[in-house]
């Protein structure tokens, strides 16, 4: 598994594809000037003949990268990238053949102008949705409570839906490097959907004790990536990160059926966390769920 990606002078966003390689395959691309994009090329190579034009291969990255890249398989690049294989951090827009229409309906400047351009579907990530709005139709209140509370029906919905635990991770391996290498801050919005989901729910700890033990080594070499600050909204400077977490390692130390392995495992990482990034995961009554009492109507 390698990622390629290329730069066009100084502000310009980034593109590139990944690519599963096999024993003794040569990948061959040019660069079209005419469409500013990277097209795949017919020409034939002998290893021998462009030994002398190839960079060594940076060798002190090789263990970082597969540290990142545990979970993916070609399987997972297939089903999550671009149809048109190609990763870019400003996605190409079309015009709206429907401009008229939603211009008419706008009703500020910014949806005036946002309603003449529209996505190229072809070249945008194909995350798995994490979608816990239609889940909760016809759902009571106290169902409803449940649900947001453990988001255990979200997570078994997105394995379902990859395939298996595995492919799981390997989208969400997958996001963090698009992000972190692409630039593409969709992909960071699907990591952060993911994170949330898979600290979330909390009767998943007990069934499925592998798959965290797994997630909590993913997200260890992800945060080894990033600043210990990446994570603060600027608004209201609460890191995400630590809200998240707090659920989980709570999750961990309260839910019965926890395997010691997965607890210890949960342990360690929160003492990591506390003293590498002095982050502080202890109790707050402000973390209490707030208790609305429901009144029928007459």
């Amino acid at each position: 598994k390698q990622w390629y990606q290329r730069r066009v002078a100084i502000t310009a966003g980034r593109t590139g594809f990944f690519h599963c390689f096999k024993e003794e395959e040569i990948v061959v691309k040019r660069y079209d000037t005419l469409q500013e994009t990277i097209l795949d090329s017919d020409t034939q190579y002998q290893p021998k003949c462009i030994d002398t034009m190839l960079a060594p291969y940076p060798y002190q990255h090789y263990q970082r990268w597969c540290s990142l890249t545990t979970h993916v398989t070609s399987t997972t690049v297939t089903r999550v990238q671009p149809q048109c294989k190609l990763i870019q951090a400003a996605t190409p827009l079309l015009t709206n053949p429907d401009a008229a229409q939603d211009v008419a309906r706008a009703t500020s400047v910014e949806d005036k102008l946002d309603a003449n351009f529209i996505q190229d579907d072809s070249q945008i990530m194909r995350f798995s949705k994490v979608d816990r709005k239609s889940a909760t139709a016809g759902f009571s209140a106290a169902q409803l409570t449940q649900f947001y509370m453990d988001t255990t029906s979200s997570l078994n919905s997105l394995i379902e839906h990859s395939g298996s635990e595995e492919e799981l991770l390997g989208e969400l391996q997958v996001s963090f490097i698009v992000f972190l290498l692409g630039h593409v801050y969709s992909a960071f919005d699907q990591w952060k959907r993911l994170v949330d989901t898979i600290c979330r729910a909390q009767q998943s700890l007990s069934e499925r004790p592998n798959f965290y033990k797994a997630f909590i080594r993913t997200l260890h070499y992800h945060l080894k990536e990033t600043p210990s600050d990446f994570f603060v909204d600027i608004v209201s400077r609460n890191n995400f990160l630590v809200t998240t977490l707090k659920l989980l390692f709570e999750g961990l130390r309260e839910e019965e059926g926890v395997s010691g392995e997965l607890r210890t495992r949960g342990d360690k990482f929160r003492a990591h966390l506390e003293n590498y990034y002095t982050w502080d995961f202890s109790y707050c009554e402000d973390d209490d769920p707030v208790v609305v009492e429901m009144f029928e109507p007459g």
